[in-house]
């Protein structure tokens, strides 16, 4: 029996629909290769619990933009900072130390590659930013990172999905494309990109990759929990 990496989307704190996404899978504990794109925090309703079920299942993660926010919380006082109204996840040491420990991106077999935001096309992916990997969403023609301003993309950009040259194909999160279908570009022959944000927060869908088939698998969230902003 062939062993399958299992890559999820952004869970965003819904563990009833990741505990029903990896019984759809038919998950293999200690078999199966089960890997994160991040954002396994924040806007559902038990962020710890994803994230211990993430750990008792000796789950690999990349870094998200939510563990990123949050890690850079705690390191400005904790609860005696800002958190813009949020209710911050009572994880443990343990817990944070899983976190801290996440790398911005992972290589996988066949030649893959797991990161929460996206990759910069103008550098190989030993180049990258760590700084921009977890947040970057668009890139201007020559592959450098672009930012959105009051919700415009700049003139000229484009989703770096597009034009990404590879050779590695990509699994990425961070940006919901609809709520109901993961998003894949061929920005060139053989060279996939597959965004698996399919807002589960905002009640649409939680998504999966298995690899090496390359098949989508996805379950209903049960609710919106999160105001999708545009």
């Amino acid at each position: 029996m062939a062993v399958r990496t299992i890559v999820v989307g952004d869970v965003h704190g819904c563990r009833e629909e990741l505990d029903e996404l990896l019984r759809l899978v038919e998950l293999r504990p200690g078999f199966d290769r089960l890997v994160f794109v991040g954002d396994l925090i924040d806007r559902g309703p038990d962020p710890v619990g994803v994230v211990r079920r993430a750990r008792e299942l000796r789950a690999r993660s990349v870094l998200g933009n939510h563990e990123e926010k949050h890690l850079r919380w705690l390191r400005a006082g904790g609860p005696h900072a800002a958190l813009r109204g949020r209710q911050a996840p009572r994880l443990s040491p343990a817990d944070l130390a899983w976190l801290t420990a996440l790398p911005p991106w992972l290589r996988l077999d066949g030649g893959w590659a797991v990161v929460h935001g996206g990759f910069a096309p103008a550098r190989s992916l030993t180049e990258q930013r760590k700084d921009e990997v977890v947040r970057l969403r668009l890139v201007d023609a020559r592959g450098e990172m672009q930012v959105a301003v009051h919700g415009r993309a700049p003139e000229g950009s484009a989703p770096w999905a597009t034009r990404w040259r590879g050779p590695e194909s990509v699994v990425y999160g961070h940006q919901v494309h609809d709520l109901d279908t993961p998003r894949v570009d061929e920005p060139q022959p053989g060279v996939r990109c597959v965004g698996l944000d399919t807002g589960c927060c905002y009640g649409g869908r939680l998504s999966a990759l298995l690899l090496p088939a390359e098949e989508i698998v996805s379950v209903a969230a049960r609710q919106p929990y999160a105001h999708r902003s545009r």
